[in-house]
């Protein structure tokens, strides 16, 4: 009876070991966070030295002075008082400016938050649902690279992206 009591403990314990090794236990009990992968689409090249990187300015010739009239100039510009004259709350607010989908957008950011809250249990046995479009990664590497080329800015244009819930091919603006 001694033993077969002790060989269920032991059985026990290696069994709880056991479930504390995974990653979805460990994620479901908060030691473990799941970042989003959001930056692994944009390569960056190894760092390198300009090719005249170590010739230096002769101290003679060149003038490291600040030009004091394009400093002040840049102060004023900065801490310029503006002058507010509104007649409504609309005018203060420029309520005009407002995107009308916001909603929609914030939405579609804080979708993983659900995911992130829900129970334990959930996360060991349910794993993470499908919900929002999966990021293509090379159409996005090669977008952004074409931006570069062209000297556009790296978020214009539409990010290509995968929608698992449906089916199709959306474009993320």
């Amino acid at each position: 009876m001694q033993k077969r009591r002790l060989f269920s403990m032991i059985i026990g314990l290696v069994m709880i070991l056991g479930a504390t090794a995974c990653s979805d236990y460990r994620r479901a009990i908060g030691t473990e966070k799941s970042t989003p992968d959001e930056f692994q689409v944009v390569v960056r090249p190894p760092l390198s030295l300009p090719p005249e990187f170590t010739k230096r300015p002769d101290a003679t010739t060149t003038d490291l002075g600040v030009d004091e009239k394009s400093s002040r100039n840049l102060m004023n510009n900065l801490f310029e008082r503006r002058n507010i004259t509104a007649s409504g709350y609309d005018e203060l607010f420029e309520l005009s400016s407002i995107e009308p989908d916001i909603r929609v957008k914030v939405d579609q950011e804080t979708t993983g938050i659900i995911f992130e809250r829900r129970l334990p249990i959930n996360v060991i046995f349910g794993g993470l649902p499908d919900v929002g479009p999966i990021l293509d990664q090379m159409a996005e590497d090669r977008r952004i690279r074409i931006n570069r080329m062209q000297k556009r800015a790296i978020n214009e244009g539409a990010t290509p992206a995968y929608d698992g819930v449906h089916g199709d091919e959306v474009q993320i603006q």
